[in-house]
Formats: structure tokens, sequence, C-alpha cells
């Protein structure tokens, strides 16, 4: 069986349509093309969170900001800040913090050889607070992305050897996960959280993504005010403000490096996504030391859930299936909003795309079925009636009901005379070819005159005039198609006799009367039909047409409709249907000049 043929199956058509829909969302899965969509989900649903149960953080990160006003008190170049960093190690040093972490970009050569012991008091501080609390200082990327080093006279001063704070972006720039594999080499545990989370006991935070919804935006203590109270010897203060948290010191100013984010961080810049690095790293350490950061749900979790969206594929379209199609995508957001808030991610994308494909591949395709449909019935109806006609009908100009209606209408029987002896005389190829141009022939002529097909029967034809489209006068426009008839039985006459083959002739009976039509039929086929008496008394009277030399026979009514035009003659009361019948003979005029 060939593809077409299969194609003609609607069990086989089914089953495509779903191995479509399924290959599909295998392909939105293998090509991430959902990812898109999936983050910015990721972010309203954090930004949710965050605005409205943004859990607190039991002893939270304090972040000691280099402010503008810290840029423009001290003259030095930072590159030389030295001194003021070493008194603010010695403030950390009577702080005693659980952590300090220096996210600032320190010297990467000593200036000795400039500026004999300038860099000796930054050392012993960092020597003197590194013997009582874990420091752990921070590795930049320069322009190109490398990390830059850092003195060694004070890498070696503390114990841990310096973090990178690269963060690995994803592909819109937006900083949402913490995974340095994404973007270095080997880069498992050397990053600078990672490190200051080893201090606070959490030894393998592994990656992920980081929890935006924990905390409250970020403030910070001005850089400056940390040296003001060292200054003082306010160590009251200091100690009621540092004592066992974990402290990150970094550059908060307009200078500073930014981050994108799914949600604004700072306190000072309410509405503003793009935040200081330094509160990133702050981020990551609540996600690390907190409930941890957020999981990705399996790939294989993934595939199944786009696969299961897929399934819309499944079942009719209607108001349930449009309802659950409505409804998912919300109970799908709810359910990844709450998993989220327990530690898990589930990446909607993917199966929003899927379903979406799946719903509308189907909505397509019963579509495509529908028209199709549609144009077989009017293909149908066609035969049946006029082209003109037809697209009244189409249009709504015209009723055709399909529960029946009484109507006066013409009706036509018309028939080749003599046909069952012919069909005995020939090969069944050649009766069919002749009927088959006989009928195309006799169908157009129906047709030109607003007439509606009935039925075909051996070699006779049943039309009627008046239904479904009314006319003016149903008798004199089956007249006009009875007269195109027999014009046209001439030209089928010719192509007879040149192929060999002897002429036909045919006989018209016409009658006026109600009759109930409608769509009569099983519901696998119904015919557009004629019912009632009148339709026995045309088919009797077509038998009259040999006693009468005419090819038309007709009624009084169809005669009277006729008699202006010339050609009619009375035949005489005739007993038909169980009633007398005044019978006319016609032999259109035009037909005599030919």
């Amino acid at each position: 069986m060939g593809m077409l043929e299969r194609l003609q199956d609607p069990r086989f058509r089914w089953l495509l349509g779903l191995a479509i829909c399924l290959v599909v969302a295998l392909g939105i899965s293998y090509f991430q093309t959902g990812d898109g969509l999936s983050r910015r989900i990721l972010d309203r649903q954090f930004d949710l969170l965050h605005q409205r149960s943004a859990h607190p953080i039991q002893n939270d990160v304090v972040i000691v900001g280099i402010d503008e006003d810290s840029f423009k008190k001290f003259k030095e170049p930072f590159e030389l800040w030295h001194p003021h960093l070493a008194s603010f190690l010695q403030a950390m040093e009577a702080a005693k913090p659980s952590v300090l972490g220096l996210d600032i970009a320190l010297p990467e050569r000593s200036y000795q050889f400039m500026l004999p012991r300038y860099e000796e008091g930054m050392v012993k501080a960092l020597q003197a607070l590194s013997a009582q609390a874990p420091v752990v200082l921070a590795r930049k990327p320069d322009a190109e992305g490398a990390l830059r080093p850092v003195d060694g006279a004070l890498a070696a001063s503390v114990t841990d050897a310096p973090g990178s704070v690269v963060l690995c972006l994803d592909g819109d720039g937006v900083l949402r996960r913490f995974d340095l594999n994404r973007c270095t080499v080997n880069a498992q545990g050397t990053s600078f959280t990672e490190k200051i989370a080893a201090r606070l006991g959490v030894t393998h935070p592994g990656a992920g993504i980081v929890d935006f919804s924990a905390g409250q935006k970020f403030d910070y203590i001005p850089f400056s005010r940390v040296l003001e109270w060292q200054g003082q010897a306010d160590k009251q203060r200091l100690v009621a403000t540092f004592s066992g948290r974990t402290v990150l010191l970094g550059v908060v100013s307009a200078r500073a490096e930014k981050v994108r984010v799914p949600v604004p961080m700072a306190v000072w810049s309410p509405m503003d996504k793009r935040v200081p690095e330094v509160l990133v790293q702050a981020q990551i350490l609540r996600s690390m030391t907190g409930k941890g950061l957020i999981r990705e749900l399996p790939l294989w979790g993934s595939v199944i859930l786009v696969l299961v969206a897929a399934l819309l594929w499944l079942g009719r379209t209607g108001w349930i299936k449009l309802a659950v199609f409505a409804v998912t995508p919300v109970v799908l957001w709810l359910l990844a909003t709450w998993m989220l808030g327990v530690g898990i991610y589930l990446p909607l994308g993917g199966i929003l795309l899927s379903g979406l494909f799946a719903f509308m591949a189907r909505l397509g395709y019963e579509s495509v079925m529908q028209i199709r449909g549609r144009e077989g019935l009017r293909e149908l109806f066609d035969s049946y009636v006029n082209r003109e006609v037809l697209n009244g009908i189409v249009s709504g100009k015209i009723d055709s009901r399909t529960d029946g209606e009484r109507v006066r209408v013409c009706l036509l029987h018309a028939r080749i005379k003599d046909f069952s002896r012919r069909v005995q005389e020939y090969e069944p190829q050649t009766s069919v070819l002749l009927l088959n141009d006989y009928f195309s022939e006799m169908a157009i002529a129906v047709h030109q005159h607003k007439g509606t097909l009935d039925k075909f029967v051996g070699s006779e034809l049943v039309a009627f005039f008046g239904a479904p489209q009314t006319l003016e006068s149903p008798e004199r426009n089956a007249l006009e198609a009875a007269q195109e008839m027999l014009q046209r039985q001439r030209q089928v006459n010719e192509r007879l006799l040149e192929s060999g083959m002897p002429a036909i002739e045919i006989e018209i009976a016409l009658h006026v009367g109600q009759v109930v039509v409608g769509h009569v039929g099983s519901s696998a086929r119904k015919d557009y039909t004629a019912l009632g008496s009148e339709i026995d008394v045309v088919k009797a009277l077509v038998e009259l047409a040999k006693s009468a030399g005419c090819p038309v026979v007709c009624s009084a009514d169809v005669a009277e409709a006729v008699r202006v035009a010339g050609g009619i003659s009375e035949v005489g009361v005739r007993q038909l249907g169980g009633a007398d019948l005044h019978v006319y003979a016609w032999t259109p005029p035009l037909l005599g000049r030919q």
C-alpha cells in the first residue's frame, strides 16, 4: 500500500500526527528550543517569590561597600590603598567575623621597589586576622577573561588560595546559575564563594541555580564608616555589626563591575537588575549556606514532561480540551513556582512549546479535515445543483434545510428510448461510456437553468426546479432545460455516429406539483431528493411520450407556461396516479429550425 493510500486511512493519519508531535517534542528537548521561554518564566517566578515570600536569612552576609564617597575621601589610586585596607583588616580583627571575603582587585605585584615597606602593614594585618578568622582573597578576570594574579606576599598571608570571582552567564547575559564549568575548565572548588562556603561548613555546594528569592534586598556599610569606627576605637560597634558574620568587602559605586540578574537586589537602586558583582557573590553565598542551590529537574524528567505535553494531540478539539489547554499553563506555573520555593527548578518552556505545537497541530488537522469534508459536500452537492445555486447555499442566501420542507416544483423525468435493448447488444464498457457522456451533457442543461438533479437510475434522469432555490416560474425553467437537453442530445448523437454507433432518442416528461424535499439517507450517505405522489405521476407521464409522437410530454400547468412559444398539442385526458390528467405534447420550435 502506497503512502498516499495509507494517508486516506483516518487511523494512520492519527498515528502519524501523534508521531510527529512526539518527534517535535524530542527535538524541542534536544535543541533546547524552549530555554529562552524557560528563563523568562524563571525570572517572573523569582520576582514573585522575592516580592511576596522572600524567606529571611539567619546570620546573613554583611556587605562592606566601597562607594563613591570612599573614592572621594581617599585620594590615592585604588592600587595604593594598602594603608586603608590595613586599617579595615585591623577593624575586622577586632570585630571577629566568622569569615571575611575580599572581593576587590588586589595588587598584582609588590610596590616595594617604589615604596619601601608600603605594603608591610597590610601583610601584617592579613596575617593577624587570618590567625583568628578565615580570609578569602578574590582573583578578578582581566579584559580578556584571564584571572589576574595576586601579589605573592598578600596571597601567602592567608591560608586559602585566592578564589575566582568569574560568573558564567546564560545566553541572554543574565546570571541565574552557579556552575563555573559552563564557562571555565576544571573550575570545581576554585571559586571565591565555594572557598567561603567551605569555611562555613558547606564543603560541596555543587552546581545549580542561584536562589534569588532568598533574603531581602542588600544594603551595605560604607567602607569609610568602618574606618571611622576603627579610628575611634569603637570596638563595641564593630563587634555588634560584624562579629560571627560572613563579611564581604567589594565595590558598590558606579565604577563597580555590574552583573544582570533576574530581580533587583540593591536597596539603594530598587528597580535596577544590573547590580554590583559583590552582591551577586553574596546572593550565591546565601544560596549555598541556606537551603542550598536550586537543583534542576533531571534531563530525563524534563524529556518525559515534554513528551507528555505532546499528548495534547489526543482527543478532539472542543470546549473541554480548550479549557484544559487554557488551564494547564496556569497549573504548571503554580506547580513550578512551588517547586522553585522548595529548591527544584522545573523548566516550563519546552513543556509549553510542545503542548502548544500538539494542540495547534491537532486543531490544524481537524480544520483541514473539516475543510476537506466541506469540499467533499460541496462537490457532492455541486452534482445536484448549478454553481450559482451552490454558492447561494454556501453563502446562506438560499435555504437548504435538512429536515425537509414542502414546496411547489416542476419535475422533469427523462430517459433514453429502448436503452435496455441497446445494453444487450453492445459491450458493457460501451454502454457505460455512453451513459456517462449523456448524463454529463444532461446535467449541464439542468444546471444552466437552475435545476436540481435528483437521481440517475439506469438511463433515466430525475430533476426538479424550484428547490432549494425558489424560482419565479419553475415550469419555464424546466421547459428551457428540456429544450437544451434535446439540443445536447444531438451533440451526443454526433459523437456516436462518428464512432460508428447508432444515435439515441430521449423522452422527457414535465409535471408541476407539491413535493417534500430534503436530505434523505443514512448517516453515511444522504441524497437531496424529492418525495411524494407527484413523483409517480411524472414517471408514468414519460410512458406516454411514445404514443404522443413528441420528445416532450407535460401536464396542463406546464403546457400553459409554453403555449405562447408554440409547438404545443393536446394529447388528451389520461388517468395517471389515480387521477385524470390533461396531457400535452411539445416539440420545441427551436429544434424544428435546426
